[in-house]
């Protein structure tokens, strides 16, 4: 594992608009993609209204978050998609650890019907999972990163291409129905941020054993996105007067392969925009493996959750990560899409068909 480094050390990193670039929405779009905002924000309303009545009973509280996201995840997903709550995802992979609960499990379309009642769930049947918690607090983003990266130890590797070895075959989350960095002078965004950032390093060993998505709809949807740093050409004329020491070093940076991932902010808001900045993220993340999914998540991705950001990032050595067959691989045939340049290629919630 890389060695730790402190949140206010790293790297500032920006990731800019991700996927093809996309022509500005015409007025009548803007005003559907603001109804729709706001009907998620009612609807979410709606959905956790039975928790203002629950006082002092935290496993009952937590039951009624789980049911309140479900019932929103079942109105807003394509109706294909089920969701289950308190499931145990089975992997592939027998590594000896306690199997736990997962709270919310989307299945796949296709999973058998004789199966869905079953508590355990094949993690080929998975569409996506996500960890539910009242109260977002930085023991919940430890307890999430933990379980995240203890189900993909159980998942077998997938090998060929960057896509496939950088992330899972299904994305997991962490959903709160608010948080605790409510006091004065409080910065709970940044405190977010500083604490999947740390809690990344504590437990994701590679880059697809790190947290997907993060949403609090009264503060704001972080997305996981790795960029891959190719190794640069470079010419004399390029280091003229850069001393000697200093090149060598510029060299074997601009020489070496490095994946960077970060939790980025999304822009959003109102409690509407970031519900629909989180669907967004998850619509394109599902459509990587339902072709059916692909145009209503490219039409979804005007909401904005493809507008990039800037966050601390964590570096990566590519030949740790990287296969020596995906490392000798052209280019040219990567699952990828340009971004920022010409020798750097990014895999976030916005992906080509």
């Amino acid at each position: 594992m890389n060695d730790i480094v402190a949140f206010d050390d790293a790297e500032d990193y920006g990731f800019g608009s991700l996927g093809q670039q996309q022509s500005q929405p015409s007025q009548q779009h803007i005003l559907w993609l603001q109804r729709t905002a706001r009907q998620m924000s009612e609807e979410y309303e709606e959905a956790f209204k039975a928790t203002s009545g629950i006082s002092g009973r935290v496993q009952e509280t937590g039951h009624t978050i789980e049911a309140g996201w479900k019932s929103f995840l079942t109105n807003w997903l394509p109706p294909q998609y089920e969701a289950k709550t308190r499931r145990y995802i089975v992997g592939e992979v027998d590594t000896g650890e306690t199997r736990e609960e997962t709270d919310i499990v989307i299945l796949r379309p296709n999973y058998p019907k004789s199966l869905r009642e079953e508590t355990q769930i094949l993690a080929g049947g998975v569409a996506a999972a996500f960890s539910v918690k009242s109260t977002l607090r930085a023991a919940s983003i430890a307890e999430a990163a933990a379980s995240c990266a203890r189900l993909d130890r159980s998942l077998s590797p997938r090998e060929g291409t960057p896509r496939k070895e950088l992330s899972r075959s299904f994305p997991y989350g962490l959903l709160a129905h608010s948080h605790g960095w409510k006091g004065d002078g409080s910065n709970p965004s940044q405190n977010v941020s500083r604490n999947l950032f740390e809690a990344d390093q504590r437990h994701a060993t590679r880059p697809r054993a790190s947290l997907d998505l993060v949403c609090v709809p009264d503060l704001g949807t972080w997305n996981q996105i790795k960029s891959v740093q190719l190794p640069m050409p470079h010419w004399p004329e390029m280091l003229e007067g850069v001393p000697p020491e200093e090149r060598q070093q510029i060299i074997e940076a601009m020489s070496q392969t490095k994946i960077r991932s970060a939790f980025v902010l999304n822009a959003a808001q109102s409690q509407g925009e970031i519900l629909a900045s989180f669907l967004t993220s998850l619509y394109s993340r599902l459509a990587i493996n339902d072709e059916q999914l692909r145009s209503l998540a490219d039409s979804f991705s005007l909401m904005g959750a493809d507008t990039g950001g800037r966050n601390k990032v964590r570096i990566w050595d590519g030949p740790s990560v990287l296969s020596q067959g995906v490392l000798g691989t052209p280019v040219s045939q990567w699952d990828h899409f340009g971004f920022g340049a010409e020798y750097a290629t990014t895999y976030g919630w916005h992906v080509p068909w």
